[in-house]
Protein backbone atom coordinates (compact mmCIF):
# COMPACT_ATOMS: atom_id res chain seq x y z
CA UNK A 1 0.00 0.00 0.00
CA UNK A 2 3.02 2.00 0.92
CA UNK A 3 4.47 1.83 -2.72
CA UNK A 4 0.67 2.42 -4.23
CA UNK A 5 0.57 5.53 -2.44
CA UNK A 6 3.48 7.17 -3.28
CA UNK A 7 3.65 5.92 -6.61
CA UNK A 8 -0.41 7.60 -7.24
CA UNK A 9 1.32 11.09 -4.91
CA UNK A 10 4.28 10.80 -8.06
CA UNK A 11 1.79 10.84 -11.32
CA UNK A 12 -0.28 13.40 -9.72
CA UNK A 13 3.00 15.40 -9.37
CA UNK A 14 3.97 14.93 -12.86
CA UNK A 15 0.84 15.47 -14.43
CA UNK A 16 1.20 19.26 -12.99
CA UNK A 17 4.37 19.80 -14.28
CA UNK A 18 3.23 18.80 -17.41
CA UNK A 19 -0.44 21.09 -17.73
CA UNK A 20 2.31 24.22 -17.15
CA UNK A 21 -1.25 25.11 -15.39
CA UNK A 22 -1.27 29.02 -14.24
CA UNK A 23 -3.32 30.55 -11.51
CA UNK A 24 -6.00 32.58 -12.47
CA UNK A 25 -5.00 34.53 -9.49
CA UNK A 26 -3.17 33.74 -6.16
CA UNK A 27 -3.68 31.74 -3.26
CA UNK A 28 -6.47 34.08 -1.49
CA UNK A 29 -5.69 33.78 2.21
CA UNK A 30 -9.18 33.30 4.64
CA UNK A 31 -9.11 32.76 8.59
CA UNK A 32 -11.72 30.88 10.75
CA UNK A 33 -12.24 28.70 13.68
CA UNK A 34 -13.96 28.20 16.39
CA UNK A 35 -14.45 29.31 20.33
CA UNK A 36 -15.82 26.76 22.54
CA UNK A 37 -16.87 27.47 26.24
CA UNK A 38 -18.08 25.41 28.93
CA UNK A 39 -18.82 25.43 32.90
CA UNK A 40 -19.35 22.63 34.39
CA UNK A 41 -20.77 21.58 38.08
CA UNK A 42 -19.67 17.95 39.67
CA UNK A 43 -21.94 16.72 42.30
CA UNK A 44 -22.31 13.15 44.21
CA UNK A 45 -18.37 12.45 43.22
CA UNK A 46 -17.83 8.75 45.19
CA UNK A 47 -14.08 8.58 44.99
CA UNK A 48 -12.72 11.98 46.64
CA UNK A 49 -9.90 10.13 49.19
CA UNK A 50 -6.53 10.10 49.33
CA UNK A 51 -4.97 8.69 45.61
CA UNK A 52 -8.80 8.52 44.63
CA UNK A 53 -9.73 10.13 40.84
CA UNK A 54 -11.94 12.56 42.77
CA UNK A 55 -9.08 14.08 45.16
CA UNK A 56 -9.05 17.71 44.73
CA UNK A 57 -11.16 18.30 42.00
CA UNK A 58 -13.16 21.21 41.96
CA UNK A 59 -17.21 21.31 42.26
CA UNK A 60 -17.42 23.86 39.56
CA UNK A 61 -14.57 24.04 36.69
CA UNK A 62 -14.81 26.87 33.88
CA UNK A 63 -13.40 24.99 30.47
CA UNK A 64 -12.23 26.51 27.23
CA UNK A 65 -10.87 25.23 23.52
CA UNK A 66 -10.04 27.94 20.90
CA UNK A 67 -8.39 27.81 17.20
CA UNK A 68 -7.67 29.98 14.79
CA UNK A 69 -7.58 28.76 11.12
CA UNK A 70 -5.73 30.59 8.55
CA UNK A 71 -6.62 28.74 5.23
CA UNK A 72 -6.50 30.17 1.11
CA UNK A 73 -6.93 27.85 -2.07
CA UNK A 74 -7.02 29.24 -5.64
CA UNK A 75 -8.24 27.38 -8.91
CA UNK A 76 -6.04 27.15 -11.85
CA UNK A 77 -6.68 27.40 -15.08
CA UNK A 78 -6.87 23.48 -15.74
CA UNK A 79 -9.71 22.74 -13.10
CA UNK A 80 -6.94 21.77 -10.50
CA UNK A 81 -7.35 23.31 -7.00
CA UNK A 82 -4.56 24.14 -4.88
CA UNK A 83 -4.88 25.17 -1.21
CA UNK A 84 -2.99 25.32 2.37
CA UNK A 85 -4.52 25.32 6.05
CA UNK A 86 -2.68 25.86 9.43
CA UNK A 87 -4.67 25.15 12.53
CA UNK A 88 -3.41 27.46 15.59
CA UNK A 89 -3.75 26.77 19.36
CA UNK A 90 -5.99 29.87 20.91
CA UNK A 91 -3.94 29.40 23.95
CA UNK A 92 -0.73 28.31 25.20
CA UNK A 93 0.02 24.80 24.55
CA UNK A 94 2.70 22.57 23.63
CA UNK A 95 1.56 22.10 20.12
CA UNK A 96 0.74 25.59 19.12
CA UNK A 97 0.42 24.50 15.75
CA UNK A 98 -1.79 22.00 15.97
CA UNK A 99 -2.35 20.71 12.32
CA UNK A 100 -1.05 22.26 8.94
CA UNK A 101 -1.41 20.71 5.42
CA UNK A 102 -1.22 21.43 1.72
CA UNK A 103 -3.98 20.19 -0.84
CA UNK A 104 -4.57 19.50 -4.43
CA UNK A 105 -7.77 18.36 -6.04
CA UNK A 106 -9.96 17.97 -8.60
CA UNK A 107 -12.56 15.78 -9.92
CA UNK A 108 -10.07 12.66 -9.41
CA UNK A 109 -9.97 13.24 -5.48
CA UNK A 110 -7.84 15.06 -3.24
CA UNK A 111 -4.29 14.58 -1.94
CA UNK A 112 -3.56 16.62 1.05
CA UNK A 113 0.42 16.55 2.85
CA UNK A 114 0.83 17.86 6.38
CA UNK A 115 0.03 17.16 10.10
CA UNK A 116 -3.23 15.77 10.07
CA UNK A 117 -5.33 12.81 11.12
CA UNK A 118 -5.07 9.75 9.23
CA UNK A 119 -7.83 8.11 6.84
CA UNK A 120 -9.54 6.28 9.56
CA UNK A 121 -10.48 9.07 11.76
CA UNK A 122 -10.75 11.20 8.80
CA UNK A 123 -13.96 9.13 7.44
CA UNK A 124 -14.71 8.20 11.24
CA UNK A 125 -18.47 9.09 12.80
CA UNK A 126 -18.58 9.35 16.32
CA UNK A 127 -21.96 8.53 18.50
CA UNK A 128 -24.25 10.68 18.12
CA UNK A 129 -25.13 14.00 20.13
CA UNK A 130 -27.50 16.66 20.37
CA UNK A 131 -24.57 19.32 21.53
CA UNK A 132 -21.50 20.67 19.35
CA UNK A 133 -19.25 20.31 22.36
CA UNK A 134 -20.82 17.32 24.57
CA UNK A 135 -21.04 13.68 24.30
CA UNK A 136 -20.23 10.73 25.62
CA UNK A 137 -17.98 9.91 22.45
CA UNK A 138 -14.35 12.06 22.19
CA UNK A 139 -16.47 15.41 23.27
CA UNK A 140 -15.00 19.08 23.49
CA UNK A 141 -15.40 19.02 27.23
CA UNK A 142 -15.86 16.25 30.00
CA UNK A 143 -15.38 17.55 33.61
CA UNK A 144 -15.68 14.24 35.60
CA UNK A 145 -11.74 13.53 36.71
CA UNK A 146 -12.35 9.62 35.83
CA UNK A 147 -8.70 8.95 35.15
CA UNK A 148 -6.96 10.21 38.16
CA UNK A 149 -4.23 8.06 39.60
CA UNK A 150 -5.40 4.49 38.88
CA UNK A 151 -7.57 4.43 35.99
CA UNK A 152 -5.49 2.09 33.10
CA UNK A 153 -2.30 4.25 33.96
CA UNK A 154 -4.01 7.76 34.32
CA UNK A 155 -4.43 7.88 30.38
CA UNK A 156 -8.51 8.01 29.63
CA UNK A 157 -10.84 10.22 30.73
CA UNK A 158 -13.48 9.71 28.40
CA UNK A 159 -14.13 6.93 25.73
CA UNK A 160 -13.55 7.56 22.47
CA UNK A 161 -14.26 5.62 18.90
CA UNK A 162 -11.29 7.72 16.57
CA UNK A 163 -8.76 5.97 16.11
CA UNK A 164 -5.41 7.60 16.89
CA UNK A 165 -2.49 5.72 16.07
CA UNK A 166 -1.42 8.06 13.96
CA UNK A 167 -2.48 11.65 15.95
CA UNK A 168 -1.44 14.68 13.34
CA UNK A 169 1.97 13.33 12.31
CA UNK A 170 3.23 14.00 9.33
CA UNK A 171 1.77 11.94 6.46
CA UNK A 172 0.21 11.70 3.08
CA UNK A 173 -4.02 11.38 2.49
CA UNK A 174 -5.79 10.15 -0.73
CA UNK A 175 -9.62 11.20 -0.23
CA UNK A 176 -11.78 9.59 -3.03
CA UNK A 177 -14.23 11.20 -5.12
CA UNK A 178 -17.84 9.27 -4.44
CA UNK A 179 -19.12 6.60 -6.62
CA UNK A 180 -22.69 5.82 -6.14
CA UNK A 181 -22.53 6.53 -2.71
CA UNK A 182 -18.87 5.52 -1.43
CA UNK A 183 -16.08 7.15 -0.46
CA UNK A 184 -12.75 5.75 0.53
CA UNK A 185 -9.25 7.33 1.95
CA UNK A 186 -5.79 5.99 2.57
CA UNK A 187 -2.60 7.52 4.25
CA UNK A 188 0.67 6.57 4.80
CA UNK A 189 3.17 8.05 7.97
CA UNK A 190 6.67 7.18 8.09
CA UNK A 191 6.40 8.18 12.20
CA UNK A 192 3.84 9.66 14.92
CA UNK A 193 6.44 12.02 16.31
CA UNK A 194 6.45 13.54 12.85
CA UNK A 195 4.26 16.27 14.26
CA UNK A 196 6.28 19.44 15.77
CA UNK A 197 9.51 17.52 15.78
CA UNK A 198 12.49 19.33 15.72
CA UNK A 199 16.33 16.75 15.29
CA UNK A 200 19.40 17.63 13.47
CA UNK A 201 18.26 15.76 10.75
CA UNK A 202 14.56 16.84 10.10
CA UNK A 203 15.76 20.37 10.58
CA UNK A 204 11.88 21.60 11.44
CA UNK A 205 8.41 19.69 11.79
CA UNK A 206 8.83 16.04 10.05
CA UNK A 207 10.19 12.58 10.18
CA UNK A 208 12.56 11.66 12.95
CA UNK A 209 14.89 8.69 13.59
CA UNK A 210 13.98 5.22 13.85
CA UNK A 211 15.08 3.90 16.96
CA UNK A 212 12.84 6.17 19.62
CA UNK A 213 11.46 4.24 22.08
CA UNK A 214 7.63 4.45 22.85
CA UNK A 215 7.30 5.82 18.81
CA UNK A 216 5.48 3.88 16.15
CA UNK A 217 6.59 3.69 12.79
CA UNK A 218 5.14 2.82 9.26
CA UNK A 219 1.84 3.74 9.82
CA UNK A 220 -1.17 2.82 7.06
CA UNK A 221 -5.01 3.69 7.47
CA UNK A 222 -7.64 3.03 5.15
CA UNK A 223 -11.52 3.65 5.17
CA UNK A 224 -14.59 3.43 3.26
CA UNK A 225 -17.77 4.83 3.69
CA UNK A 226 -21.75 4.09 2.42
CA UNK A 227 -24.09 7.72 2.02
CA UNK A 228 -26.81 7.14 0.51
CA UNK A 229 -30.87 8.53 0.82
CA UNK A 230 -33.58 5.88 0.82
CA UNK A 231 -36.34 8.08 0.22
CA UNK A 232 -36.12 10.30 2.96
CA UNK A 233 -34.17 7.85 5.17
CA UNK A 234 -30.38 8.68 5.05
CA UNK A 235 -28.07 5.68 5.71
CA UNK A 236 -24.51 6.46 6.57
CA UNK A 237 -22.51 3.27 7.57
CA UNK A 238 -17.91 2.86 7.39
CA UNK A 239 -15.17 1.00 8.95
CA UNK A 240 -11.69 1.94 9.30
CA UNK A 241 -7.98 0.47 9.77
CA UNK A 242 -4.87 1.52 10.81
CA UNK A 243 -1.67 -0.47 11.69
CA UNK A 244 2.06 0.54 12.61
CA UNK A 245 5.18 -0.90 14.71
CA UNK A 246 6.51 0.58 17.89
CA UNK A 247 10.22 0.98 17.33
CA UNK A 248 11.45 0.22 20.21
CA UNK A 249 9.51 -0.25 23.53
CA UNK A 250 10.33 0.55 27.07
CA UNK A 251 11.65 -2.99 28.41
CA UNK A 252 13.75 -3.54 25.24
CA UNK A 253 11.59 -6.02 23.63
CA UNK A 254 11.48 -6.35 19.92
CA UNK A 255 9.32 -4.63 17.69
CA UNK A 256 5.40 -5.55 17.77
CA UNK A 257 2.52 -4.25 15.64
CA UNK A 258 -0.36 -2.11 17.03
CA UNK A 259 -3.27 -1.98 15.20
CA UNK A 260 -6.85 -0.64 15.57
CA UNK A 261 -10.36 -0.83 13.75
CA UNK A 262 -13.76 1.29 13.82
CA UNK A 263 -17.14 1.40 12.68
CA UNK A 264 -20.44 3.50 12.56
CA UNK A 265 -24.16 2.92 11.59
CA UNK A 266 -26.16 5.77 11.36
CA UNK A 267 -30.06 6.25 10.33
CA UNK A 268 -31.69 9.58 9.99
CA UNK A 269 -35.29 10.42 8.89
CA UNK A 270 -38.25 12.96 10.33
CA UNK A 271 -35.54 15.01 12.24
CA UNK A 272 -34.26 11.84 14.32
CA UNK A 273 -30.95 10.08 14.05
CA UNK A 274 -30.13 6.91 15.70
CA UNK A 275 -26.69 5.28 15.40
CA UNK A 276 -23.51 3.58 17.29
CA UNK A 277 -20.09 3.39 16.59
CA UNK A 278 -17.66 1.35 17.67
CA UNK A 279 -13.70 0.89 18.43
CA UNK A 280 -10.85 -2.24 18.68
CA UNK A 281 -7.20 -1.36 19.45
CA UNK A 282 -4.60 -3.74 19.93
CA UNK A 283 -1.48 -3.18 21.67
CA UNK A 284 -2.23 0.51 22.58
CA UNK A 285 0.85 0.63 24.51
CA UNK A 286 4.81 -0.03 23.84
CA UNK A 287 5.84 -1.53 27.24
CA UNK A 288 2.48 -4.02 27.46
CA UNK A 289 0.47 -6.20 25.00
CA UNK A 290 -2.78 -3.94 26.18
CA UNK A 291 -5.71 -3.42 24.20
CA UNK A 292 -8.90 -1.90 24.88
CA UNK A 293 -12.35 -1.55 23.04
CA UNK A 294 -15.32 1.09 22.92
CA UNK A 295 -18.74 0.98 21.87
CA UNK A 296 -22.25 3.02 22.31
CA UNK A 297 -25.41 3.91 21.10
CA UNK A 298 -27.03 7.68 20.96
CA UNK A 299 -30.12 9.32 19.17
CA UNK A 300 -31.05 12.78 18.27
CA UNK A 301 -34.21 14.67 17.90
CA UNK A 302 -34.12 18.11 15.94
CA UNK A 303 -37.26 20.96 15.65
CA UNK A 304 -36.74 24.15 14.23
CA UNK A 305 -33.64 25.40 16.24
CA UNK A 306 -33.60 23.03 18.75
CA UNK A 307 -31.96 19.47 18.89
CA UNK A 308 -32.34 16.90 21.96
CA UNK A 309 -30.31 13.74 22.43
CA UNK A 310 -29.44 10.41 24.58
CA UNK A 311 -26.38 8.72 24.34
CA UNK A 312 -24.43 6.10 26.07
CA UNK A 313 -20.66 4.73 25.66
CA UNK A 314 -18.36 1.37 27.71
CA UNK A 315 -15.13 1.15 27.71
CA UNK A 316 -13.31 -1.51 28.08
CA UNK A 317 -9.69 -0.98 28.85
CA UNK A 318 -6.90 -4.36 29.39
CA UNK A 319 -3.68 -4.40 31.28
CA UNK A 320 -1.44 -7.02 31.43
CA UNK A 321 0.09 -8.87 33.82
CA UNK A 322 -3.01 -9.07 35.38
CA UNK A 323 -5.38 -9.60 33.04
CA UNK A 324 -7.79 -7.24 34.56
CA UNK A 325 -9.26 -3.99 32.94
CA UNK A 326 -10.81 -0.88 34.08
CA UNK A 327 -14.19 -0.29 32.17
CA UNK A 328 -16.04 3.20 32.01
CA UNK A 329 -19.40 4.17 30.89
CA UNK A 330 -21.01 7.50 30.44
CA UNK A 331 -24.48 8.15 29.86
CA UNK A 332 -25.85 11.64 28.94
CA UNK A 333 -28.72 14.28 27.90
CA UNK A 334 -27.66 16.62 25.56
CA UNK A 335 -29.25 19.18 24.29
CA UNK A 336 -28.39 22.14 21.90
CA UNK A 337 -30.21 25.39 20.37
CA UNK A 338 -29.11 27.00 17.66
CA UNK A 339 -29.12 31.24 17.56
CA UNK A 340 -27.74 31.57 14.08
CA UNK A 341 -25.21 29.41 11.77
CA UNK A 342 -22.70 28.00 13.48
CA UNK A 343 -23.46 29.60 17.13
CA UNK A 344 -25.24 27.54 19.50
CA UNK A 345 -26.10 26.79 23.31
CA UNK A 346 -25.24 23.74 24.37
CA UNK A 347 -26.46 21.85 27.84
CA UNK A 348 -25.68 18.45 29.33
CA UNK A 349 -26.59 15.96 32.25
CA UNK A 350 -24.48 13.04 32.47
CA UNK A 351 -23.68 9.89 34.92
CA UNK A 352 -20.35 8.51 34.75
CA UNK A 353 -19.22 5.45 35.80
CA UNK A 354 -15.62 3.93 36.58
CA UNK A 355 -15.45 0.34 37.56
CA UNK A 356 -11.05 -0.43 38.25
CA UNK A 357 -9.77 -3.30 37.90
CA UNK A 358 -7.69 -5.42 40.29
CA UNK A 359 -4.22 -3.60 39.61
CA UNK A 360 -3.08 -1.75 42.39
CA UNK A 361 -3.66 1.63 42.95
CA UNK A 362 -7.00 1.64 41.15
CA UNK A 363 -10.31 2.89 42.32
CA UNK A 364 -13.74 2.83 41.56
CA UNK A 365 -15.90 6.15 40.83
CA UNK A 366 -19.18 7.38 40.47
CA UNK A 367 -20.02 10.62 39.19
CA UNK A 368 -23.07 12.62 38.18
CA UNK A 369 -22.26 16.15 36.39
CA UNK A 370 -23.98 19.08 34.28
CA UNK A 371 -22.90 21.78 32.25
CA UNK A 372 -23.47 24.64 30.04
CA UNK A 373 -21.70 26.15 27.47
CA UNK A 374 -21.78 27.61 23.90
CA UNK A 375 -19.83 27.13 20.44
CA UNK A 376 -19.32 30.14 18.03
CA UNK A 377 -17.66 28.44 14.82
CA UNK A 378 -15.93 31.39 12.33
Amino acid sequence: MKNILLGSTAMVAAGLIASNAHAAQGVQLGIGGYYAAAAGLLFDQSATGTGDPGQHTRDIVFRQDVEVHFKGETTLDNGLTVGARIELEGQQSDDQIDEVWAYFKGGWGEVRFGDDDDASQQLGYLIPSASNIFGVDTPYFEFANNHGNGFNNGVFQTNSTLLDISSDATKIIYFSPSFAGFTFAVSFAPDRRGEDSYSYWSQSGGTTLSNNTGQVQNLVSAAVNFDHDFNGVELNTGVGFAEGQWETTASGNNVKDTWGVNGHLDVSFSGFTIGGSGLYRDNWQSSAGNDYWVAGVGGTYNWDAWTVGLAWSHGDYSYTPSNSSDTLDIVELTGRYDLGPGISLDGMVGYNTMNAGSNTGHQDDNTWETGVGFYIGF
